[in-house]
């Protein structure tokens, strides 16, 4: 064997290797561009992407197996569409959303399915994660809502009172990791918005910025692997790294005491 070969086959086994310890690296890549491709109705193109993003990895996302089922529809896929549906349905979408395809010549037969589709998502997910991990996004966004008041000045709250909120919302949030591991979808199931009838991503994200913001920089470390089991878009990955709050992050106290100063004119205490 000669030096240019050996060579090949030591990059393409490190590689292969480091695809495997991120499963959801080329995924991400190949999802975000057929959406993109999508939203220009390149639907053949986008077809092409999906399909090759969901041999990447054995759980697909449900936001994007939405996009996927629309693709499929506009292509008139029907193999494919139903093969979608049926993902979706085992990760818990409920058949309300499917009815807007009750015309295509699938629906007959995923109806016929769905009951078995639907007993597999009660059989292999955890619905106490999913109750839990929305009652902390409600929590979240509530108390984002009420600290954006404050900073505009339609309600006046304590320094105490801030201080509180932001520290047991991140202590709710830390609980559910000890307990539950990181909140992803393969453990909580699809998020579906009932009011909305639509697919969409698990507000993680966003709860992890607004934790950065309050000035706790938590799971730095691993924020890479969240992103490999397809907890975490890659775009968070890097927002994580520069987004602070108006404090030294060594805390809520010391974030809170620096908004105070920033949006009352209080002095930080030392």
């Amino acid at each position: 064997m000669n030096l240019k070969l050996s060579l090949l086959i030591f990059l393409w086994v490190i590689l292969n290797s480091f695809g495997q310890q991120c499963e959801y690296q080329e995924y991400f890549l190949l999802t975000d561009l057929a959406k993109d491709q999508t939203s220009k109705k390149e639907y053949k193109a986008a077809k092409n992407n999906f399909k090759q993003a969901f041999l990447k990895t054995s759980f697909p996302l449900g936001h994007d197996l939405s996009y996927a089922l629309y693709v499929a529809d506009e292509t008139n896929d029907d193999e494919w569409a139903l093969l979608i549906a049926k993902q979706l349905a085992k990760g818990g979408i409920p058949l309300r959303y499917f009815v807007k395809f009750k015309k295509r010549k699938w629906y007959k037969r995923f109806v016929s399915e769905f009951h078995s589709l639907n007993q597999y998502h009660e059989e292999n997910f955890n619905l106490e994660i999913r109750v839990r991990f929305l009652e902390l996004s409600k929590k979240d966004a509530d108390f984002t809502e009420k600290y954006h008041c404050w900073r505009v000045r339609e309600i006046e709250l304590t320094k105490e009172e801030l201080i509180n909120d932001a520290t047991e919302r991140l202590n709710d949030f830390k609980e559910f990791n000890q307990k539950y591991g990181f909140p992803n979808e393969q453990t909580m199931g699809y998020n579906y918005n009932r009011r909305l009838n639509r697919i969409e991503p698990y507000p993680v994200g966003a709860m992890m910025i607004h934790i950065y913001q309050m000035g706790v920089l938590l799971y730095q470390d691993s924020i890479p692997n969240f992103v490999c089991t397809g907890g975490l878009h890659p775009s968070y990955k890097k927002n994580l790294k520069t987004i602070r709050g108006f404090g030294n992050s060594t805390g809520v106290k010391q974030e809170i005491e620096a908004r105070f100063a920033k949006f009352r004119g209080e002095p930080i205490n030392h």
